[in-house]
């Protein structure tokens, strides 16, 4: 007999093992938020997610994944999936085995919609597969790529770009072989045994106060304003390229001249100081028309997916060369030190959880460092 509860993550942690006396190997509890979805825990404890429907007069069932490994709301997206291709007459089971499914039709279909759903950047993914992975391997199907490849493309890629991108690629690829195989689509994993490339982030570009001058001139005659002003803003706040694309109105606050950043990349909320330069910029923006995003794509209900093109045009204008987005966070903090910033200052201002990270910038701290050094010497030697 199924017993009926709210799934969540304190309840199910909290509900015991199937006693090993009973006679059923499992015992069964029903979500009350989604129908037919099931929890089934055995004798030694483990859990496992299951679907159950009725298809073409027949009652049936699948496995969705294991506990742990599927969240609940991982399960619950996924049974409302397989409860829609229900409702168009598709037995989800069948689906599940389809084996002429492209890379491309997996994401689009299945692992995008997934993302959107539960990851804050999801958007960041999307621009990876249509600027560099459906060009690799949009086409093939999806159980015949094959280890070599990747390690190929993974290879490839940093004759292009920086180690880290090359290995953030290759993240994504692993997670989305893994829910392939978690789906039922594949049984291995072929971006499995791949090696991260070494990363050097010490290796930073930082702008000089004339070099940042001549982008912002250049980024004031930029054909797209939107992406420009995201780029100065980045510049002059030192904030993430996600946080500054995903930043909506209602988190600025003009009176106390603070942005609010609900969800940053260490998961905790912190404020950014606007500057009256910051300030200026926002005032440039558009705020009308139920624009909610300080910077709106073409479609005004989603945000600016990116602003790369946007920088590379302005670095041509400028005469510059080498810089990537996330060098103008280092090049605010390098600006911010050689003007009489401490590290510990620099660490809230970047929003760092550790001063571990904000320890990359203590070499430009240094004159900072001496002069600090020569005022205590001076305090202790005795005047005649």
């Amino acid at each position: 007999m199924s017993k009926l509860i709210r799934f969540s993550k304190r309840v199910i942690d909290s509900l015991p093992p199937q006693p090993t006396e009973a006679k059923a190997r499992e015992s069964e509890y029903s979500d009350t938020e989604v129908s037919g979805l099931k929890l089934l825990i055995n004798k030694q404890g483990r859990k496992f997610f299951y679907l159950r429907y009725r298809h073409a007069g027949r009652q049936r069932s699948m496995k969705l994944g294991n506990y742990g490994e599927l969240d609940v709301a991982e399960a619950r997206l996924l049974a409302l999936k397989h409860r829609a291709q229900l409702s168009n007459g598709i037995d989800p089971q069948a689906a599940v085995t389809e084996l002429g499914m492209t890379f491309r039709r997996f994401i689009d279909d299945h692992y995008l919609p997934h993302a959107y759903a539960s990851k804050r950047s999801a958007n960041s993914d999307d621009s990876k597969f249509k600027t560099h992975l459906f060009e690799k391997f949009g086409a093939r199907l999806l159980a015949t790529i094959t280890r070599q490849e990747i390690q190929r493309y993974h290879d490839e890629l940093i004759s292009r770009r920086a180690p880290a991108t090359a290995n953030r690629h290759l993240a994504l690829l692993k997670r989305c072989f893994n829910l392939a195989i978690l789906w039922g689509y594949i049984d291995s994993n072929p971006a499995t045994g791949i090696r991260m490339h070494t990363e050097n982030n010490q290796s930073q570009r930082f702008l000089s106060i004339e070099e940042a001058k001549r982008l912002w001139s250049a980024l004031d005659i930029d054909q797209n304003p939107i992406a420009a002003k995201a780029i100065k803003l980045m510049l002059v706040t030192g904030v993430r390229r996600e946080e500054a694309l995903q930043a909506r109105w209602e988190h600025i606050d003009h009176d106390r001249q603070l942005w609010h950043l609900p969800i940053t990349k260490s998961g905790r909320q912190r404020f950014v100081m606007l500057s009256e330069t910051a300030l200026a910029v926002l005032n440039e923006l558009p705020n009308q028309g139920g624009r909610n995003y300080l910077f709106p794509g073409s479609k005004l209900d989603k945000p600016l997916n990116n602003a790369r093109k946007c920088l590379q045009r302005a670095l041509k204008a400028a005469g510059l060369t080498h810089l990537r987005i996330h060098d103008l966070r280092h090049t605010f903090a390098s600006l911010a030190i050689n003007n009489g910033a401490t590290l510990y200052e620099v660490q809230h201002l970047l929003g760092h959880a550790s001063n571990t990270t904000t320890q990359r910038y203590a070499h430009l701290a240094s004159d900072n460092l001496r002069i600090a050094s020569a005022r205590v010497g001076a305090l202790v030697v005795p005047t005649n």
